[in-house]
Parts: structure tokens; sequence; C-alpha cells
């Protein structure tokens, strides 16, 4: 509901929707207003208008450091906790649900028509989704995240339940996956790597109609694998994508970034196909990119818990 509030309000003002990476989704990231995620994760064009802009509603924001809100430009910020309001010096708090004061700001709001805005607003999109695909590298082996994340994309049912674990592999999730009906949970500031199986299994639990995916990497996995039979013995069907690139990639990541020497991030990893046979799942290993469709959707058809192992290079 919140979601249709926030449309009509920038309708009503001709205005571009960005979101914040825990927002992601709230909208289809392919509705003609919607300019993906803004902050690290995100498109240039999100930062553009951000930067260009002369007003930001912002409506739950956290302004992490990775969202990047321009804190100079006026905002109106609307909380329901009054602790967080008056995040910038031209800020105008403004305390309550957004399903409340949202439509009290629709009606209140001078209606405005951007002549241009919109072609502008499919210019970007169209720059921006043409950026995807060329990072999705369609031929690569071994496979890039992108293109795991535009085959899950192109895969996963509208209303299906994405659990995230912590690493790159939300990373390329936040960047490269479109959303458009589904609902994703992951841990959010706390960091906790290890959270996307277990999530999953209460996921599955909470909504067992509906089709529940786990996205993870390999080292988040290994944190929780003992409970893959779990989702066995209780009969909780998912799909598990395993980003297997052989290492804990953002913890490399971070270790280049402050010129620190490459250590302790290597794993040895067990055969995770192998595994999900051996506790009464099922399990596919993928290597080459042309397999991961079918596969994925060959996945989604079973009635059991299911290990997808893709061998990726980050």
């Amino acid at each position: 509901h919140d979601a249709d509030a926030v449309l009509a309000f920038a309708e009503a003002i001709d205005a571009p929707i960005l979101t914040t990476y825990r927002a992601k989704g709230i909208l289809p990231e392919d509705h003609p207003r919607v300019i993906s995620v803004l902050g690290s994760v995100g498109s240039p064009q999100a930062r553009i208008l951000a930067e260009r802009s002369d007003l930001i509603t912002c409506f739950g924001v956290g302004f992490s450091k990775l969202t990047n809100v321009p804190l100079e430009t006026p905002i109106i910020q609307v909380d329901t906790n009054p602790v967080k309001l008056g995040i910038g010096k031209k800020t105008i708090p403004l305390w309550g649900t957004c399903s409340e004061t949202i439509p009290l700001l629709t009606t209140m709001a001078e209606k405005k028509t951007r002549p241009g805005l919109a072609d502008d607003l499919a210019g970007m999109k169209k720059a921006w989704f043409g950026q995807l695909e060329k990072e999705a590298d369609f031929g690569a082996v071994p496979i890039r995240p992108p293109y795991i994340m535009k085959i899950l994309s192109d895969t996963l049912p509208f209303d299906s339940l994405i659990c995230l674990d912590v690493g790159e592999n939300q990373w390329w999730f936040g960047r490269n996956f479109l959303m458009k009906h589904q609902r994703f949970v992951m841990s959010g500031y706390l960091g906790t790597m290890g959270f996307g199986f277990p999530a999953a299994i209460a996921a599955k639990l909470a909504y067992p109609e509906k089709k529940v995916v786990c996205i993870t990497g390999d080292g988040g996995f290994s944190q929780a694998m003992a409970d893959f039979v779990t989702a066995v013995k209780y009969n909780l069907p998912m799909v598990v994508i395993i980003m297997n690139n052989r290492q804990l990639g953002m913890i490399q990541v971070e270790q280049l970034m402050e010129n620190y020497p490459n250590f302790g991030t290597d794993l040895h990893n067990p055969d995770f196909a192998a595994y999900a046979d051996a506790c009464g799942g099922a399990g596919i290993r993928v290597e080459q990119p042309g397999d991961l469709e079918g596969v994925v959707r060959e996945a989604l058809s079973m009635n059991l818990p299911v290990i997808v192992d893709v061998i990726c290079d980050a």
C-alpha cells in the first residue's frame, strides 16, 4: 500500500523515484519512474538525479553512508523515529508513518508537469539497462556474477521470496538483479555472514505457498550448511543458489582497498551438489553459462530442497 502511495505522490509532482538498497523492489524496477538504487551498488544515473535535485523527499531512509543522499540538498524527511529526524541543515522533519503522511503530502502538493522528464528518464533507464547487459558477459567462463543475476531476474517467479546472504552475492544482487514483485530479506546493517540459508528456512515455514530462493556465497552457506538436512527432514522445498568462487570475496576486496596483503580468504570447499544429494535433497553443479537458466528452472520445479552450485569468478 505504501508503494502505491509513493507512486501517487511521484506522479502528482512529476518526479523520479530512487530507492535505498533496503527498499529495492518497493516498485518494479522496470517502472518508468524508478531509476535504480541510490548508492554504492546503484547506477550513476540515480546519483546524477539526486545531485541535481532541488528537493529530495525521503520516506523512512536510514541515510547510510553507502546510500549517499546529498545532505546539502533541501530534504523533506518522513520517519517514525523522532531521534532520526533532522538529518541535514536544510531538512524539514515530518514525524509519522508513510501510510499516513504520504497521502497528506500528495493532497497538499502543487501538481507539476515537467516537460521532457519522461524522455530523460527513459534515456537514463536505457543506458543503465544497457550497462547491466554489458556486465553480464554472457559467454564468460567462469560464469560472471552479473550473468547469474540476469538469469535469476528472468526466471524467478514474481511472488517469490528471496533470502540474501552477506558478501559479494549481496552486492551483485543489489546492482544487477531487477526486482519485479518479489520480496527479499537481508541482515542489513548487521552484516551477518551465514544469514541467507537460515532466513530461507524461516521464510518457507512462514510462507509455505511461496517459492523461496536463497542467494548465498560459498563462505556464507558453509556457515549454516548443516541445516540443509533440516530442510530435507521437514520437507521445505527451496532453491539455494551458491555463488561459488572458492574465496571470501568481499573480505579480499576490502583487503585490497586498504592495500593489505591477501590473507585468509581462500576456501577449500566440498562438492556442494553431492552434499545436497547425500542429505536427501537435490544438487546440481553449473560451470557453463549456457546451462544456468535451464538448471534454475528445473530446480524451481522440484518439490524438495535443491542446491545449485554455480562456479563463478567473483
